[in-house]
């Protein structure tokens, strides 16, 4: 959260999906498919945004209304992957992101971290010609796809010898949040992605509709 007494922010950590990257409605686009496949027809954007949560599985759980068996989530998981992979690169950043990193870059350094498979973000990263405004950017391993970011977070800040307590996350969901927490960090969240507004807002962190009004907060307090 924003504090009046803390340092200002030196470093800008941002998410990717649902954050600088627009990919909410084609998620929720292959997430609704597939609950209808598992018998669930009818899973909106909007059931996406209240259910959101980490793990996956969980999340799933809640949208299904029962357990999800270990067959079940690799059908997900697999289905997933594949119907993202073939149509992400037609997508493109939020509209505000280059004004958003441009904001924030004339008074801090960014990087990028996102729980996305690292090789599918690193070629993203490319076609859309953004790397030399980051100073690290880090994905996941497929293994840890739906890990703890908090670990990663505090991995990543070490990683580019950046404080903590002088830096902002900027993401889309609880768990960008609770990572900022556990690393000293403060968190700006936004509306454009996974997560709803009251989810968001239970955290206490400041909660904004656009990238702009996020990097805003998070330089200026």
């Amino acid at each position: 959260m924003l504090h009046g007494s803390r340092p200002a922010a030196t470093h800008i950590v941002w998410d990717w999906n649902g954050t600088l990257f627009d990919d909410f409605e084609l998620t929720a686009r292959i997430a609704g498919r597939t609950m209808e496949s598992l018998g669930v027809p009818g899973v909106t954007g909007e059931d996406i945004r209240r259910e959101f949560r980490r793990p996956f599985s969980e999340f799933y759980a809640s949208l299904l209304g029962r357990p999800v068996s270990g067959a079940e989530f690799e059908f997900i998981r697999e289905r997933y992957e594949s119907e993202y992979a073939s149509e992400v690169f037609g997508l493109r950043l939020q509209a505000d992101a280059g004004a958003a990193m441009d904001l924030v870059a004339a008074q801090a350094s960014q990087s990028l971290l996102s729980m996305a498979p690292d090789t599918q973000l690193q070629r993203l990263i490319d076609h859309h010609g953004i790397r030399e405004r980051f100073v690290l950017v880090e994905g996941s391993p497929r293994t840890d796809s739906d890990g703890n970011k908090a670990g990663r977070l505090e991995r990543h800040l070490d990683a580019i010898a950046e404080d903590g307590a002088a830096s902002v996350v900027i993401g889309d969901t609880v768990d960008d949040h609770e990572a900022a927490v556990h690393t000293g960090a403060r968190s700006v969240l936004v509306t454009t992605g996974s997560t709803s507004r009251a989810l968001l807002e239970a955290t206490g962190a400041p909660v904004v509709d656009t990238l702009l009004e996020a990097a805003t907060l998070a330089i200026e307090g």
